[in-house]
This record gives C-alpha cells, structure tokens and sequence, in this order.
C-alpha cells in the first residue's frame, strides 16, 4: 500500500489532494482491529478505509460510526461473502465470491471421484462465518456426488495457548477414522504450517492420504521458507491466476523484492501473492477515485466514484458488481512437490479444467485468457508418500478388525456353518467360499477381521451395521428394499427367486385308459370316420364287379362296409380287390395307417417303460385354495412374503428351524409345501432328490449380497470384485462343488406333461388319402357305362356329404364356408346328373 500511495501520489504530482496513508496494527485482534478503525474514522477523520476486516466486522464498525453510506470500507478478505443481513453499500470485498472457490474444490474432489471429504478450517474470531463456508462446500460437493463426512474446527493461534496440543487432538482423532481426504478451507498461514508439521510428524502425510489447500495458502507458497514446503509434500490446492509477464508486474515486483528484503533481510523469498497486489490495486482504486472528484473530496462522491472503477490492475481487471469484483477468477491448480510445487492445471467457472495454463494472448492495455487443450484428468501429480497413483481416498480402521457378522443358526448350513474350535470360531460354506473369493480381486488388502456369530434374525443383524455393532455382514441374506434402509449390498453374488418344494407322487395317467392318452381326442375320432369313408369308397367301386361286396342283403352289405374299414386298420381284411380304383384309394390310406401305428406304439412304449412322478400339488394357488400348511424358514422374509404378498393365512405358516426338519414336516403332514429362495431350492433337492420337486412359478426377488455401511466405500469395489469372479466362472465352479457334495440320484423323472400326438404331424397324409377318394368317385361315373342315372345321383350325393364331414373334422385347414361347400357339392352333382341323363 505504501507502494501504491507513492505510485498515485507520483503520477498526480501537480494535484492539490494527496493520498495520505494511517497504518493500524491489530495482529490478529478483533477487537483490536475494530478499535483501531473506529480511532482511524472518528479521530483521523479518514476519507476510505482500507484493511482486512471481516465483513461481520467492517459493518458493525460502520454502524457505530454512523458511516454506513458516506465513508467507503475497501475489504482486503481473502474470499468475498454476501450477506443479505448487510446491506450497506459502502462495503466493498476486493475479492472474488466464496462460492467460486468452494466450486473449485468440488472440482477437484469429482475429477479424482472421492465420495466423503474431511473439511478442515480455523475460526479466526467471532466475526468469522466458518459455517457458512462449509455450507458453500456442501453444497458445492452434491454437485458432484460428494459429501462432508466431517468437519474439524480449529482455535486461533493465541500465545496464552497450546496450538500444537489441539491440532495434535485433532488429528488423532481423524487418523482414527476411515476417510483419508482432508480439505484445508480457511486457515491463516501460521496455523497452516504447525498443522502440516505435526501431520507429518504423526504419519498423515504418507501414502493414501489426500490434503487439499484453498487460495488463502496456495496463494502464499511464494513467500515461505523451503522448510515450510517440506512438510507440504504431495498437497494439492489451487490459487488465483494474474498475469506476470506484463512490464508493469515485473517492474512492481522488483521494487517490491527490494522494500520487502530491507525489512526482512533474513527472508530470501520476497515474491508477491495475490493479495499483495490486491492492496496495491484497492490503493489505485481510491487514488483514481480521488483524482476523479473535482473540489472538496465528499466521502459520498468518492464512494460512488469507487463503485464506478473499471481498470486492469497488477491483479487482473478491477471492476464491482454486488460489493465484490465483477471479474470471474481462473485458478491454477498446484501440487507441492521438492521445493516449490508444480502447476498442474487451472480451473475456471466457465471452461472447467484445461491442461496448459492459461496463457496471455494480447499484452496491451486489456489482455486476454486463451484456454487451450481441454483434458479428462489431471496429471502426473505426485500425492503424499510419493504415490503417483490416485489414493482411493479412505481406508479401513486400523485401531481394531473389523468385525464381520455370519448367521449363526441359519437353516441351510450349506452357506454359512459356524462351528467351535479350540482357538475360537470357524466359520466356512457357500457364501464364505464366496468372499474369499472375492477378496482376492479386491484391489487392496482387507485388513485383519473377526467373524462375529450372531444369534437372531437376519433383519436384525443388518440392522446391527446401522447401530455400529458390525462393520459387514456375510452370508445367504436376501437383498430387501427394507434392509437398504439400514445398510447398503454389494452386487448380487447369485441371482434368486422365491419357489416352491412339494412332495411327488406316481403318475396317475398309468391306469386302464392311459392308451388313450397317446392321442388327441379328436385324432379319436377322425381316424375311425375316415377308415368308414374309405371302407364306403372302396365298396361303392367294388359293388358292382365284386361278389364279395355285391352279394347279401341291405342289412349284410352296412356290415360288409363297417367291417372291411375296421379291419383295414391291422391289414386284415379278406377280401380280394377287383378294380384298380380301389388299389388307388387303399395304397395312401395303407401309408398313414403304418405311420400311426408306429408313431402309437412308440408314444405309448415310452409312457409304459419310463417311471414317471408328478408333482403333489400344481402350484401354490392349488395350495391356498386347500387351506394346506406351507413351510418357509424360521424367521425368514418368504414366511412375511406367504403372508403379506401370496395372502396366505398365517395359521397356514409353519416356520422350521433346518433344511432336516422339513422331510420329516412332509411325511407326517404338517406341511405339504415349503417356500424357499431358489439358492435354498436348489441345495434341498440336491439333499433330498427322491421324493420331492419344485412346482409353479418363480416370484422374483433380490440375489444374495454381502452388506456393509451405507456409503461404505469398500460397496463398489466389492461389487466389481464379485463381478469379475462371476465373469470367470470362479462362483459358479463353488456352487457346482456345493451341490454336487449330496451324491444324490433321482430313481424317477417328473412328469413334464409332454404333448400327445395331434392331427397336425399327419394332416399331408390325411389331405392325400382324402383326395385320391375323391378322385376315384369322379373318375368312376366315367368308366363305369352300366351305372343307373338315380344310383349315380345317389354315389354324388354321399361324396359330397363326405367331404363337407372331412373338411369339418379337419379344422387346420382353410377354406370356404360349410354352406358354400355344400351348394357347389349340390351343383356338381346337378351338373353330371344333366350331362347322365343327356
């Protein structure tokens, strides 16, 4: 400021007013510093105010001086807060919005996708809005699916005090916890440094942990001593950009090194910050707005001529919107690495993260910021403990194991069987086997755990996550809409329904008629009608020639006819056949009878040689509608599911305690169901395949998971390694060896109600047979001359009947209408009677 004064004091060296400058050293007092303000405007009578007040406290020292709208205060705070409850105007932040930089930090926090953050800030005094700020930050992070898991506040550095011995409080506690992401939001340089130094002394700045720095540090990395950065290693954090390689910086950071190095000679590193050059600018402000009143300077003038500044100073672009600087900051993004730190990237609202640091592309009075190279990630960044892989940003609680809870009194030990030893529990089945399994595609190590035998419900023991009494649960546990609420599973290990188990019994259908089952009833039909059609055909050809259909009364003729076409059926028929016409007719009818023959002879030697059961029950409806018992495991969700979902009365629940019980609960007929999730099903039919069979529909549900902490980081990890031991086979490989451990056999095969045979499989041999029939009662009128009119009429006549039966029996095929058919029957007859008779 000292500079600025001498600087616009210069410049305006024939002006009647001169900037005169009053200092005021609080060190870091409140009250101090608003004493002093008050001292500056009722004593000195200043015309601005200029310092790094807090904006709680530059409005009340205004409202006690009764200033509120005359004398302008200029805030050199890092960050510009609004609050509605301020509505003075001539409160002006020299800084950029808050929220600006809590959106930077919830950049960095999604680009590297850490879902919990620790937020770390120093309460500097009781004007300060710490929790504002963190809200800003919470906010900020939804945005990119983060959250705060915990915030840490730290005192102000007083000499009455023992600052090493709460930061040292404070991080014991947090090296205690899992998360790993620490943000430093608000913190003054000196607190800064003692933290960083007792993290690094109490192992915090090793490999997996992550600490991020605001603007208000980054920003003074220039100045501190290479000692400060030793214990800064692998911090990443972001400061405001300004361009410093216009003539004017470099001419100002020369003069500066120069003041700075004869006070502080020890110090060797003299660069300006940010904020350096924002006192200096907020210096021009008043300076230009001085020079731009004409006459007796008016606070009032001069507030209105500040709020109209518009110029680019060392820092960027000096303009106010809303009591703060209009300009929208970039910020570079910095990784503290040997003695100084690397610029990595930069950030800005707009543009989001570029590769290249923005780049300075007019260099007169208004320069520019070209952003080039937009990139997905950020990198190489070398993290604490010299990690160049990004942490995964928590880790597990090292302090005890973790404790793991398994079903101790499960029905199906299969999954999870829990047995003393002398040195404590083992613990093994199907769902261990799985975890195991899929611990060994974790990307970490799991750290030392304990099984923890619990004793009640599988409900309860989820709930048990939720009230910190188990860190994860393992076992053959159903995921359930209602245990999300109290914990969070991983991907389903094994997919699964609800099914049901019913007792077999012999297949009724081998009794007196079971021959009557090979066929489709109306194939019952058909085939003896068809055998009277072509038994009529063929004596309607053969009556006239023949004496062995042409002699005998009317009555010995109707059983001539019924008995050639029954024992045309087995190839018995004695007669001899005269005519070629019915050589025609019999050859295709003589195919399809040897073609239903053997298809009947097979379908029925399978159902005689092949011991066949069915179900004792069709489903579970056939089961409610008997009023009979059903089983479901002791205290498990299928027995609510009976009751709640298939509204089944709860006097028909039976709830067993094992998968032994329920054999024994079926023969002496207290249930005749059982409801099991279908990993359940499969392992009771392997035990016990004689005997029993699942019936009806499948009712969908959750697979099997393993559950953990909501938001538990481990969840997806755990998910994916479970994901690439199903994709290998490796689970499936486990089951296998599960189920085939039973060595049992069914003696019997259920019946699968196979279909019988139909019309369709013969209906080319049917259509064949029939036609060459018709054919031969249209060819024989023609070379039979010794035919009367009336019998040929009559022979028509019958035809027709016959075909309208035929094509009535024989609904596969299309064709026209029954009554169309039988008028063009009519008009053929018609017609060949006229051209007889002619």
């Amino acid at each position: 400021m000292k500079m600025a004064i001498q600087d616009v004091n210069l410049l305006c060296s024939n002006c009647s007013t001169k900037l005169t400058l009053h200092l005021r050293d609080s060190h870091g007092n409140a009250a101090q510093a608003t004493s002093s303000a008050t001292d500056l405007i009722n004593g000195v009578k200043v015309e601005a105010f200029l310092g790094n007040l807090a904006l709680l406290q530059a409005a009340l020292v205004s409202d006690i001086n009764n200033c509120s709208t005359e004398t302008p205060f200029l805030l050199l705070s890092p960050t510009a807060v609004a609050l509605p409850q301020v509505p003075s105007t001539n409160l002006i932040q020299v800084a950029n919005d808050i929220s600006v930089h809590m959106q930077c930090i919830a950049a960095i926090v999604g680009q590297f996708k850490w879902r919990k953050v620790t937020a770390i800030y120093q309460q500097k005094n009781s004007f300060d809005l710490s929790n504002g700020i963190i809200t800003l930050l919470s906010d900020s992070l939804q945005v990119v699916h983060a959250t705060i898991e915990q915030h840490v506040a730290l005192p102000p550095i007083s000499p009455l005090g023992s600052p090493e011995f709460n930061i040292e409080q404070e991080l014991a506690k947090l090296r205690n916890n899992t998360n790993r992401v620490f943000i430093l939001v608000q913190s003054s340089l000196e607190l800064a440094i003692r933290l960083f130094r007792k993290a690094t002394q109490m192992g915090m700045m090793e490999t997996g942990y992550v600490w991020i720095v605001s603007d208000e540090i980054a920003s003074l990395l220039d100045s501190v001593d290479p000692s400060v950065i030793f214990f800064m290693q692998g911090v990443i954090g972001y400061k405001t950009y300004f361009i410093d390689t216009i003539d004017a910086f470099r001419t100002f950071k020369l003069k500066f090194c120069q003041n700075y190095g004869a006070i502080y000679p020890q110090d060797r590193n003299s660069n300006p910050s940010i904020f350096a050059l924002r006192a200096y600018d907020a210096t021009w402000v008043i300076g230009k707005a001085l020079h731009n009143q004409q006459g007796n300077v008016m606070s009032q003038v001069l507030l209105q001529n500040i709020l109209l500044s518009n110029f680019n100073g060392l820092s960027g672009n000096i303009s106010f919107r809303n009591g703060e600087l209009a300009q929208t900051p970039t910020f570079q993004i910095i990784n503290v690495i040997g003695k100084s730190y690397n610029e990595i990237a930069s950030w800005s609202p707009t543009l989001g993260f570029s590769k290249k640091i923005p780049r300075q592309i007019d260099h007169g009075s208004n320069p520019a910021i070209d952003f080039v190279n937009d990139m997905p990630e950020l990198g190489p960044i070398y993290w604490p403990g010299g990690q160049l892989t990004v942490p995964r940003g928590w880790d597990f609680n090292m302090v005890k194991p973790l404790r793991i809870g398994v079903p101790a009194c499960g029905a199906f030990p299969q999954f999870v069987n829990v047995t003393r030893v002398q040195n404590g529990t083992e613990v093994t089945g199907f769902s261990i086997d799985v975890f195991k399994a899929a611990l060994k595609y974790l990307p970490y190590p799991l750290p030392s755990h304990v099984w923890v035998p619990f004793r009640g419900n599988y409900d309860e023991m989820v709930q048990q996550i939720h009230l910190k009494g188990l860190d994860a649960v393992v076992g053959d546990m159903t995921i359930l809409e209602e245990r999300c609420h109290w914990a969070e599973f991983t991907q389903p290990y094994v997919r699964s329904g609800i099914g049901l188990v019913v007792p077999t019994k012999p297949d009724n259908t081998k009794e007196t008629w079971m021959f009557m089952h090979v066929f489709e009833a109306k194939m019952w039909i058909i085939i003896p009608s068809f055998s009277l059609f072509i038994g009529f055909v063929v004596w309607l050809i053969e009556h006239g020639e023949n004496p062995a259909f042409g002699d005998g009364s009317f009555s010995q003729q109707v059983g001539t006819v019924f008995w050639f076409s029954f024992s045309v059926l087995f190839f018995q028929q004695k007669e001899s056949l005269k005519n070629n016409l019915s050589k025609v007719v019999l050859a295709p009818w003589f195919f399809l009878i040897m073609m239903l023959t053997a298809n009947f002879t097979a379908a029925l030697t399978s159902k005689l040689t092949i011991s066949r059961i069915v179900p004792a029950a069709k489903d579970i409806e056939t089961l409610r509608r008997e009023n009979a018992v059903i089983g479901c495991n002791w205290r498990g969700f299928t027995c609510s599911y009976l009751e709640n979902v298939l509204h089944i009365k709860p006097e028909n629940i039976k709830q067993l305690r094992s998968i032994d019980d329920y054999p024994e609960a079926f023969q002496r007929g207290i249930i005749k169901g059982a409801v099991f999730i279908t990993a359940h099903v499969n392992v009771f039919l392997a035990k016990y395949c004689k005997g029993y069979t699942t019936t009806g529909p499948t009712f969908t549900s959750g697979g099997l998971g393993f559950a953990f902490p909501k938001h538990a980081r481990i969840v997806l990890d755990f998910s994916r390694a479970i994901l690439k031991a199903i994709e290998i086979g490796e689970i499936d490989k486990i089951e296998r060896e599960m189920l085939s451990s039973f060595n049992c056999s069914a003696s019997a095969t259920i019946n699968s109600d196979s279909p019988i045979l139909g019309l369709r499989p013969f209906a080319g041999l049917f259509y064949i047979c029939g036609g060459a029939a018709l054919v031969a009662l249209t060819v024989l009128p023609l070379v039979n001359n010794r035919w009367s009119l009336s019998y040929t009429q009559g022979a028509l006549k019958i035809r027709g009947v016959f075909s309208l039966l035929f094509l009535l029996l024989n609904r596969s095929s299309s064709g026209p209408n029954l009554q169309q058919l039988k008028q063009n029957s009519d008009a053929k007859s018609d017609d060949h009677v006229e051209t007889r008779a002619t």
